[in-house]
């Protein structure tokens, strides 16, 4: 319990991550009647930025807290 308070803000991030890409997969990709393809671009980004602000936040702890224990 103790890790996950610690690293609470990196499992926030992860899950918004993990939530974006299972809404890109549910909605998915299909061509309109006039040839244009519909995707949802946007989830694609979010995703990848969740992951970047979960690998910076869960960096930044583990340093903070290692400095704590020294």
């Amino acid at each position: 319990m103790n890790v996950i308070h610690k690293y609470k803000i990196s499992f926030v991030f992860g899950i918004c991550s993990a939530l974006c890409l299972i809404a890109y997969n549910i909605i998915g990709t299909y061509v309109d009647d006039n040839g244009f393809l519909i995707e949802p671009f946007g989830l694609i980004f979010f995703f990848w930025l969740f992951q970047l602000l979960a690998l910076i936040a869960l960096i930044i702890t583990f340093v903070k807290h290692r400095k704590g224990k020294k």
